[in-house]
């Protein structure tokens, strides 16, 4: 039995957002602050992560025992100071708007804390009392647990089977198929394509994304 889909739930961070360089700035800033030097090369372990998983990995790596709240409050001060200066993934915010345009509910689904989630929504002009959003701090348990995405679906009133999900991260789209979603998988890169699940239906630019979203929804949409 097929499903009609009646909404379209968006990642933030790398899907709307070009928000992951400067979680990794934020979090080598605290690092270094406490003595440690990482690098660039931080991003491939941290990929995906809620903080708290993010603070438990660093413990391990670098033999530390930071107090998670004060980890927590120094990486979110730094992320909200430079969030101004955050740019929209190129493409992601035309599909986005044309979506809305055409009266298709849509809500975004993050791993992030709700302060820094909020920075974004406010960096890209995304601020709506309408908006429908779920962040690291309405759930128990973030991706790839399905929990945020079965969440969106019962704020909308809707099932999970009448969602298509957008995400950037193997970990976030793992998240949707196990909440009965389908998935588009938009890989920053297209070397990062065989790291998604086989149930992922990959795209590779606004335009395949957009043509994807209005196959399924069944409209035109005007980007």
């Amino acid at each position: 039995m097929t499903h009609a889909i009646k909404a379209v739930l968006w990642d933030m961070d790398g899907t709307l957002a070009d928000s992951e360089a400067l979680h990794l700035n934020t979090l080598v800033t605290v690092l270094n602050h406490h003595g440690i030097k990482a690098g660039d090369d931080l991003h491939a372990s941290i990929f995906g992560m809620t903080a708290r998983e993010v603070h438990t990995l660093c413990c391990k790596l670098f033999g530390i025992d930071f107090d998670y709240d004060e980890w927590s409050m120094a990486r979110a001060r730094h992320y909200v100071s430079e969030a101004i200066n955050m740019q929209p993934r190129p493409g992601a915010l035309s599909v986005y708007r044309a979506v809305r345009a055409a009266g298709i509910h849509q809500a975004i689904v993050s791993n992030s804390p709700r302060m820094l989630l909020e920075a974004g929504l406010h960096a890209l002009d995304l601020q709506d009392p309408q908006l429908i959003t779920v962040s690291a701090n309405d759930v128990r348990a973030g991706k790839p647990h399905p929990e945020p995405y079965e969440r969106a679906a019962w704020l909308l009133h809707i099932s999970p089977e009448q969602a298509i999900v957008v995400e950037d991260s193997p970990t976030g789209a793992r998240a949707a198929i196990a909440a009965g979603m389908r998935v588009l998988a938009w890989p920053e890169h297209p070397g990062a394509a065989s790291s998604f699940p086989e149930l992922a239906e990959l795209v590779f630019s606004e335009h395949e994304l957009s043509t994807a979203i209005a196959a399924a929804l069944g409209v035109q949409l005007d980007t």
